[in-house]
């Protein structure tokens, strides 16, 4: 099995994923956005994970491609991927979850979201394109102590659920 975008992000083998291609997919989704004018230096990317046992080695991983480039990377610690992608739109700045969703704990992934959304298609190309780009050249990010979120990032996500529950 290889690294491959569906429909629900970038999904494979933990093997596959933990190590250099978190970085180097994560480090290509925040250089499309660079390249958009979507970001700059200092801007924040939020990042959350999911409970399985490989989700914390590649938050580590995302958090220092993220810092490497002279982003912020903020933690939003284990929450559901809806909770996060509605704190960073709320925020509105982008987000990386490292989630494996409904496949096997030997498998993860991670699921990319703009300030305004989920990545579409035409996103998923631009990073492929990126990361190919890059080749053979991993960069080496040095581990980072990422911003913890000053905020309870599933409160508006807890609050809108809510919310429907009692129409």
């Amino acid at each position: 099995m290889t690294l491959k975008f569906g429909t629900s992000g970038l999904r494979g083998l933990v093997s596959e994923l933990r190590g250099p291609p978190a970085s180097t997919y994560s480090l290509a989704f925040v250089r499309m956005l660079m390249d958009r004018g979507a970001l700059k230096e200092g801007s924040k990317v939020y990042v959350g994970l999911d409970l399985r046992s490989s989700s914390p080695d590649i938050a580590q991983l995302v958090h220092a491609a993220i810092a490497g480039v002279g982003l912020v990377p903020v933690d939003c610690g284990a929450l559901p991927t809806p909770a996060l992608a509605l704190y960073a739109n709320s925020e509105n700045a982008p987000a990386i979850m490292v989630t494996g969703s409904h496949i096997p704990d030997d498998r993860n992934g991670l699921k990319f979201y703009r300030a305004d959304g989920e990545i579409d298609k035409r996103d998923e190309r631009e990073i492929v394109e990126i990361h190919a780009a890059m080749g053979n050249a991993v960069p080496s990010f040095s581990p980072v102590d990422p911003v913890r979120v000053s905020a309870e990032p599933s409160r508006g996500y807890i609050d809108r659920f809510l919310g429907f529950s009692k129409r």
